[in-house]
C-alpha cells in the first residue's frame, strides 16, 4: 500500500498556519500547519501527508520538506527540521495519502510572514507632545514622513505599534482596510504591533507615509474614568529590500512631524466629529508641495514589551439598509435598520460648506418614537460632520468609534438623499462557522439574536456590551458563552489572544485572581465565575480547536488560580469578599440572587481545580494531576459537608445551587437522583420558568439534558412569558438583552441605568441548541473535532432541527425530521474525522441506514442499544437514516 501511487481525486485545501489564514505575523521558529480534505467519498481518510516550505523569494528551491510521513494527523502539525527567519515570507503547500494510497496534487501554496521574534524595534515613540485630559475627546493627530526610494522596491514592509489605535497611509490612500488598530492589550503590561506589506504601493522617487492616531482605548476615557495614559503616541518602521539586494528603513523619529486634520474629535465612547473643510488631499501626496506642519515629541522608549497581534482585526463586515424611515416634529429623521448592530453609518449627502450634520444613535425607541437613550448613560452616541460644500455628493464614516443601535437620527439635513444612512456591520473578522435552524421561528430568532449580540460584542475582544459607556471584556460573561461563541465563529486565535490578557490581569494576594474584566480597567479580582474564565476559557476553546497552545500558555495561571483559592480556603468552603454572584437572576437587585455567593465561589473552586487536573494530565504534569485531584476530592466533600443534606437536597434550595452541583459533580452518587427531584421541583415552584441568572442560565439546559430532564429543559427554553429567554424575541428583540425584563409591555424600559439590549451572556443556551437539540456535540476525548459525537435529543414539539459547523476536518451537520412513521436524518462526517453516532431508539432493527438495516449497511462499527438510544461509529460521508416507530 505505502508504495502506490495512483491519482487521487481528493484534493488538500483550508491551508492553516498556527490556526490563522496566511499569518502576517508568527512569531514562532517551528509553526504548526493545518488542512482539510475535500472528498465526498465516505470513509476518506489521511494515512500520510508530505509537507514543504520555502522562501518567498526564491522559487523552486525548498527550504524544507518532510517527505512521506505516516499518520493520520492533519492539524497543528510541525514540520521537523526547520527554523524561520524572523521578518521573513514562506510560501508552503501539503499533498497526502488517502486510506486506498492514493497520493492527492500538492495544494495550492499558502503564504505566512514571520514577525520580530524578539529581535530590537529599531524605531522610535512620537506623540503630539499634548496631554489628554480625563472625558475629553480631542482631534486626531496626522503624522506624516516623505523619503526618497533611488530604485524598485522587490519586498516592502510596515510594521507599527501605538498606545492609542492608528491607520497607516502610503502616498495619498490608505493602506490597510482594518480598524482600531492594533488593538486592545493590557497596556499595563504589553503592546501590539501590526504590519502590512507596501512593495505595491511604493514607488520610485519620493514618497509619503502617514500615521493618524487616535485615543482608542488608551487615552480614551473608558469605564469609571479609567485612562491608561494621557498622550496617545505612535511607532513605526518600513523595512524595504531594494532591487540591488540592499535595505532602506523608514523610522518614526524627530525628522517626522505633525498636524491636525479633519477628525475634530474622537473616542470610543465620545463618537467623532469631522470637519470635511480640513480635508487635505495633499497630506500624503508625494506630488504636492508640504503644507504647514509641527515637529513631533519623542517620547520615552515603551517599558512594556511588543507583541504581535494574533487575532484578525476589526473590519467592516456587512451592510444593513433601512426598513423604515419615519420624520420627527423637531425636523429629524429616524431611520430603522431593523437589527441591533453594531459598527456605524455610511453618510451620504449635498449640502452648504460648513452646514453641520448630526447622527444620533439608539438602541431602541420611546413610546413616542423619540430615541431611547438613557441606557447608554455617559456614552455620547453620537457624530457630527460639517459639509466642505460644492455641490459635490459627500460621503463619510468615522474612523475611530463605534456604535451600539438600531436607530438613527439624522438632524441638519432638509431633504436627505434616499440612500443617506446605510448601517456598516463592525466586528473583528472572524469566520462564520455555525448554523442552526428549527420549526420554532422564535427559536430561530433567538438563534439569530445570540449570533447578532456576538457579532457585535466580538470588536477586538469579548465584550459585555456594546453601546454604553462599559464595552469591556467581562471574564464572567465571557466564560459562559464560549462554547456557544465556538459553534457559531471560528474564535479559537481570538481568545488566545484576549487570554494574554486575563494572564495580564492576575493579581497576587488574598483580594486577587483574575480580573472582572480583561483588559484591566478596574474593578474586583478573584470574582467567582468570573475570575474562574482564566481556567474555563483556554479549557473550552482547546475542547473545540485542538490549539495544545491555550493550554501550554494559559496552565502555569490557571495553578496559581488554584493556589490563591486554596490559601482562601482552608476547610475547602472558599471565603472572600463578595463578588458578581448568579448576576441578574430574575425578581432580584443586582448581587442580591438568592443562591449563597460562597456556594458558588466553592463549586467554581472545584470546577476550576478540575480543570487543572484535566490540563496537567494532558500537558503530562502527573505529579500536580494528583495534588490537584486530591485537592479536588477534599473541595468536594466540603461542598456536600456544608451545602447537601442527605437526601440530596441543597439548603438554599434554588435552581442555581442544583445547576452548579450537578454541572460540576458535586453530589454524591447515592443522592444524584434525589437531587435531580429537588431540582424538578425547583422549576416546578415557578411553573417552570428559570429563576437563574448570569452563573445558572448557561448550565439550564445542558444539566436537565445530561440528568435525562431534556423534555423539563424544552419547556423552559421554549417559554414565552417571563421570564424566559423566547419573552424578549415575543417582544421584538433582535440581539439578546442583560436583563430578562430590559422592557415590558407593563412597565416599559427597565429602570435600572444598567439595561443594556446587546448582551451575549443569556445567549449561551444556544450551545445547547447545538450540542443536544440538532446533536453535534465535541467529544472531550479527542479535542478539535477529529473524532465528534451526533446525539440528538428529539422533542419539544419541534419536527425538525439542523446544524452544521465548519470544524478543523470540514463540514460537518446533522438534521433530523419527523415523519409520519418515526424520524428521517442526515448525518455529514467530514473527511479525516470519525462520529459516535448515537439515537433514540429502542432497538438496533428500528434504525436503517440508506434504507437498509443499520445491522446490514456497511459501515457502522460497535453498533450497540442501550438506555432506549443506539449507538455505532462512522467514518467519514453524508448518510440519510431512519428511526422507526
Amino acid at each position: 500500500m505505502a508504495n502506490r501511487t495512483l491519482s487521487s481525486a481528493d484534493r488538500v485545501v483550508g491551508l492553516r498556519c498556527e490556526g490563522l489564514d496566511q499569518p502576517r505575523l508568527l512569531e514562532c521558529p517551528n509553526p504548526r500547519f493545518s488542512w482539510k480534505i475535500d472528498s465526498e467519498r465516505r470513509g476518506a481518510a489521511q494515512v500520510a501527508y508530505q509537507l514543504r516550505i520555502r522562501l518567498l523569494c526564491e522559487e523552486g528551491e525548498w527550504l524544507a520538506d518532510s517527505g512521506r510521513i505516516d499518520s493520520e494527523r492533519s492539524q497543528w502539525v510541525r514540520l521537523e527540521g526547520v527554523t524561520l527567519e524572523p521578518k521573513r515570507a514562506y510560501l508552503w503547500q501539503v499533498r497526502i495519502w488517502n486510506e486506498a494510497g492514493e497520493l492527492t496534487e500538492w495544494s495550492e501554496l499558502a503564504r505566512l510572514d514571520t514577525g520580530l521574534m524578539g529581535l530590537a524595534w529599531p524605531a522610535a515613540w512620537i506623540s503630539d507632545g499634548k496631554e489628554v485630559a480625563v472625558g475629553e475627546a480631542p482631534p486626531a493627530r496626522y503624522f506624516s514622513k516623505a523619503f526618497e526610494l533611488p530604485q524598485k522596491a522587490i519586498r516592502a514592509t510596515i510594521y507599527l505599534s501605538a498606545f492609542g489605535v492608528v491607520q497607516p497611509w502610503l502616498n495619498g490612500d490608505r493602506i490597510d482596510d482594518d480598524y482600531l488598530s492594533p488593538g486592545w492589550p493590557d497596556y499595563r503590561k504589553r503592546v501590539f504591533y501590526q504590519s502590512y506589506e507596501l512593495t505595491e504601493k511604493l514607488r520610485v522617487g519620493r514618497n509619503v507615509v502617514g500615521l493618524v492616531l487616535g485615543d482608542g482605548w488608551y487615552s480614551g476615557t473608558l469605564f469609571l474614568d479609567h485612562q491608561y495614559g494621557p498622550t496617545p503616541k505612535v511607532s513605526a518602521f518600513i523595512e524595504i529590500e531594494l532591487e540591488d539586494g540592499s535595505i532602506q528603513t523608514v523610522v518614526t523619529g524627530r525628522e517626522w512631524s505633525w498636524q491636525e486634520g479633519p477628525i475634530r474629535e474622537n473616542g470610543i465612547y465620545r463618537g467623532e466629529a469631522y470637519d470635511a473643510r480640513l480635508e487635505d488631499a495633499s497630506w500624503t501626496d508625494p506630488a504636492a508641495a508640504p503644507g504647514d506642519t509641527i515637529p513631533v515629541t519623542l517620547e520615552a522608549d515603551s517599558e512594556v514589551p511588543f507583541m504581535a497581534r494574533l487575532s484578525p482585526p476589526v473590519r467592516r463586515i456587512e451592510e444593513l439598509r433601512p426598513v423604515e424611515v419615519r420624520s420627527a416634529p423637531d425636523g429629524s429623521v429616524i431611520y430603522d435598520l431593523g437589527q441591533n448592530m453594531v459598527g456605524w453609518v455610511r453618510l451620504k449627502a449635498r449640502a452648504e460648506a460648513g452646514q453641520e450634520i448630526g447622527l444620533r444613535f439608539a438602541e431602541m425607541l420611546e413610546s413616542d418614537g423619540s430615541l431611547h437613550t438613557a441606557n447608554l448613560r455617559s456614552a455620547k452616541a453620537t457624530a457630527s460632520y460639517v459639509a466642505k460644500g460644492g455641490g459635490e455628493l459627500e460621503t463619510w464614516e468615522p474612523t475611530f468609534t463605534f456604535f451600539g443601535f438600531r436607530y438613527v437620527e439624522l438632524s441638519g439635513v432638509e431633504d436627505p438623499l434616499p440612500d443617506a444612512i446605510t448601517g456598516i456591520v463592525v466586528h473583528t473578522d472572524l469566520q462564520r462557522t455555525g448554523t442552526f435552524e428549527c420549526s420554532n421561528p422564535l427559536l430561530n430568532q433567538l438563534f439569530s439574536n445570540t449570533l447578532w449580540g456576538q457579532k457585535g460584542n466580538f470588536l477586538e475582544l469579548p465584550t459585555d456590551c456594546p453601546q454604553r459607556d462599559e464595552r469591556l471584556g467581562w471574564t464572567g460573561d465571557a466564560q459562559v458563552f464560549c462554547h456557544t461563541a465556538l459553534y457559531n465563529m471560528d474564535a479559537g486565535v481570538f481568545y488566545r489572544q484576549w487570554l494574554a490578557a486575563v494572564r495580564d490581569s492576575f493579581k497576587e494576594g488574598p483580594e486577587g485572581g483574575f480580573g472582572s474584566v480583561a483588559p484591566v480597567t478596574g474593578f474586583a479580582h478573584g470574582s467567582a465565575g468570573w475570575a474562574d474564565a482564566g481556567a474555563i476559557v483556554p479549557w473550552v476553546a482547546w475542547l473545540h480547536t485542538g490549539d495544545r497552545s491555550l493550554l501550554v500558555e494559559n496552565f502555569d495561571a490557571v495553578c496559581d488560580w488554584i493556589e490563591l483559592m486554596r490559601e482562601s480556603a482552608p476547610e475547602g468552603i472558599r471565603i472572600s469578599k463578595e463578588g458578581w454572584g448568579d448576576w441578574l437572576a430574575p425578581w432580584h437587585a443586582p448581587k442580591e440572587a438568592p443562591t449563597p455567593y460562597p456556594l458558588i465561589a466553592t463549586a467554581y473552586y472545584a470546577y476550576s481545580t478540575q480543570i487543572a487536573v484535566w490540563m496537567a494530565e494532558e500537558l503530562g504534569h502527573d505529579q500536580v494531576a494528583a495534588e490537584y485531584g486530591q485537592l479536588l476530592a477534599e473541595v468536594k466533600a466540603a461542598f456536600q459537608r456544608e451545602y447537601v443534606d442527605t437526601d440530596g437536597k441543597i439548603r438554599s434550595d434554588e435552581q442555581t445551587a442544583y445547576l452548579l452541583a450537578l454541572a460540576f459533580d458535586l453530589v454524591a452518587e447515592e443522592q444524584r437522583e434525589k437531587m435531580v427531584e429537588h431540582l424538578v421541583k425547583a422549576f416546578e415552584a415557578k411553573d417552570n420558568h428559570l429563576a437563574t441568572g448570569f452563573i445558572g442560565t448557561p448550565l439550564l439546559a445542558p444539566v436537565l439534558s445530561q440528568v435525562g430532564k431534556t423534555d423539563l429543559a424544552y419547556e423552559v427554553v421554549q417559554k414565552e412569558t417571563y421570564p424566559g429567554w423566547l419573552y424578549s424575541v415575543k417582544n421584538g428583540a433582535t440581539t439578546i438583552w442583560e436583563r430578562w425584563d430590559s422592557w415590558t409591555p407593563e412597565q416599559g424600559f427597565n429602570p435600572g441605568g444598567m439595561n443594556s439590549f446587546n448582551h451575549y451572556a443569556y445567549g449561551a443556551v444556544v450551545g445547547w441548541l447545538y450540542d443536544t437539540v440538532a446533536g453535534l456535540k465535541p467529544d472531550p476525548a479527542f479535542p478539535g473535532w477529529k473524532r465528534f459525537r451526533i446525539e440528538p435529543e428529539i422533542g419539544g414539539g419541534l419536527r425538525y432541527a439542523s446544524a452544521s459547523l465548519e470544524t478543523p476536518y470540514g463540514l460537518a451537520v446533522s438534521v433530523w425530521k419527523r415523519s409520519e412513521d418515526g424520524v428521517r436524518g442526515e448525518i455529514r462526517i467530514p473527511p479525516n474525522a470519525r462520529a459516535q453516532v448515537s439515537l433514540p431508539a429502542v432497538s438496533v432493527e428500528g434504525v436503517r441506514i440508506e434504507g437498509t438495516p443499520l445491522d446490514r449497511f456497511e459501515g457502522p462499527e460497535n453498533v450497540r442499544c442501550e438506555s432506549g438510544r443506539v449507538s455505532f461509529d462512522l467514518a467519514a460521508g453524508s448518510y440519510r437514516y431512519e428511526i422507526l416507530v
